[in-house]
């Protein structure tokens, strides 16, 4: 999630909310959180802020407390649909004195749409519409909204995020003029894109808005009729066949394909909308300077030992536009037959800069609040070797911004004992 607590908060109510229909959740909770959401509005009907916005892509051209305001309003009509409200008429016209006042964030432009569709204001929903296909990119048949000050390093949570409101907004009854299934086809086929191979997007909170939008175009463009047989060939001689139908159309199927590489035909023939993706995995050298993260280690080795230990100090620093990160990400991928010494993972925890370690066979994950602008920070882990291992590979370091994680810096580690054996 992004995440202030009143964001969290009201991500959270909705939810339950939508859960209430298939598992038992006790009413109050929903009630508390509207209650202490409710408590946060001003006199001028927008909400005030609680806690961090770890996600800073979203600030810039408009006041933090308006994007706000249009979560928590989606939220709570989100939860009963109830437009007439005080609370959400009152957030309504703090966000209608917003689109008067003119501004230009495209992200809250198109979480407003999205608030204004469930409203029900047909007016100030066309307006929003209108502007937003004014910026939107169209290319190739497909339609999307770039975020300003974005590369062309991956994908951009931000812009999934927001195209997928925009989705979100179109698919509400009534439809726009203008703005028909055929529109909505081309911002759906950018966001299966732009999906990873797991079914996920880049981060937490755009896969989860993003599978929103797109289980709601499922549902508009559902038809209780049709198969499609997807057949994949290829000129060595590989034929795959897979067949989707009514009763098999929520499984995945998958097949490896052997020739890489290789060149593929994909052939569907049918009356069903399918999706098909091919993922294929290599590694490549980093460029140099290619991130807006330095990161740099140094090992200290204790070999003679019966047990070597090496101490691992990793120093990343934030070199960027921004005068500080979202949340920062260290992964560190341990050496083949070490593991991770516990007082070393303590220490770590205790570090306040630290807000959480999670530590599994192969990785410690090392998760930050953020990094200011070009102020260094070092981490140190003590590894101990548990088995002893011929040929030992290096291993890499990773930091990343959690939101927009293309944009990482790499390094690697070994160990100065596996060289002297």
């Amino acid at each position: 999630m992004t995440t202030m607590t009143d964001r969290l908060t009201a991500f959270v109510m909705k939810s339950f909310g939508g859960a209430r229909d298939y598992v038992y959740v006790d009413p109050q909770h929903i009630k508390d959180a509207r209650t202490w959401l409710s408590i946060l509005q001003k006199k001028d009907g927008c909400f005030t802020s609680v806690g961090k916005l770890f996600h800073n892509s979203m600030k810039g051209g408009v006041s933090d407390d308006v994007s706000l305001t249009a979560y928590i309003v989606a939220a709570m009509l989100e939860l009963d649909g109830v437009a007439s409200d005080p609370v959400v008429q009152s957030g309504l016209k703090c966000l209608t004195d917003a689109v008067t006042g003119g501004f230009d964030n495209l992200y809250t432009t198109a979480l407003m749409s999205y608030t204004f569709s469930l409203a029900g204001d047909q007016e100030m929903r066309s307006k929003l519409i209108t502007i937003l296909d004014q910026k939107a990119k169209k290319d190739g048949g497909t339609i999307y909204w770039e975020r300003v000050g974005s590369t062309d390093q991956g994908l951009d949570s931000v812009e999934v995020e927001m195209t997928s409101y925009v989705l979100l907004a179109l698919l509400i009854s009534p439809p726009i003029k203008g703005f028909s299934l055929d529109y909505t086809s081309g911002i759906v086929r950018w966001l299966a894109q732009q999906q990873n191979p797991f079914g996920g997007f880049s981060s937490t909170q755009d896969t989860v808005v993003a599978l929103q939008a797109l289980a709601k175009y499922a549902a508009a463009t559902y038809s209780p009729q049709g198969t499609t047989t997807v057949t994949v060939t290829s000129l060595g001689g590989v034929r795959k066949e897979f067949t989707v139908t009514q009763s098999n159309r929520l499984l995945y199927q998958e097949e490896k394909l052997r020739e890489v590489s290789g060149e593929y035909t994909i052939r569907a023939r049918g009356q069903s909308c399918v999706l098909a993706q091919i993922s294929m995995y290599y590694n490549i050298p980093p460029p140099e300077d290619f991130s807006a993260f330095i990161i740099t280690k140094s090992v200290k080795a204790n070999c003679t030992l019966s047990r070597p230990q090496l101490q691992l100090d990793v120093a990343v620093r934030y070199h960027g536009r921004r005068a500080e990160t979202n949340m920062v990400i260290i992964n560190i991928k341990l050496l083949s037959g070490y593991l991770l010494d516990q007082s070393s993972l303590q220490l770590l925890r205790d570090d306040r800069s630290v807000k959480r370690v999670d530590v599994d066979q192969e990785f410690i994950d090392i998760y930050l609040d953020g990094l200011k602008k070009n102020l260094s920070q070092t981490y140190k882990v003590t590894l101990e070797e548990d088995q002893r291992v011929r040929n030992l590979k290096p291993a890499v370091i990773k930091v990343y911004d959690y939101y927009q994680p293309t944009g990482q810096a790499v390094t690697d580690y070994t160990s100065p004992c596996a060289e002297s054996t």
